[in-house]
């Protein structure tokens, strides 16, 4: 009965540590989108200008 009950309690500790790796991960990947949403905001004005440029020079 025991043993059950130790393994019932390292099992539960080992979901949680899959759990907080699951959360981590999600943390790292909004961060990198929020990195990748202020660049293009900040470099997304002279990109536009410079495409509609080149645009005009071959119109």
């Amino acid at each position: 009965m025991l043993t059950h009950v130790l393994f019932l309690v390292r099992r539960l500790g080992q979901q949680r540590e899959r759990g907080q790796g699951l959360a981590e991960y999600g943390l790292i990947i909004t961060l990198i989108a929020l990195v990748c949403v202020l660049a293009i905001s900040a470099v997304g004005g002279s990109l536009a200008d410079m495409y509609n440029t080149v645009a005009a020079l071959f119109q």
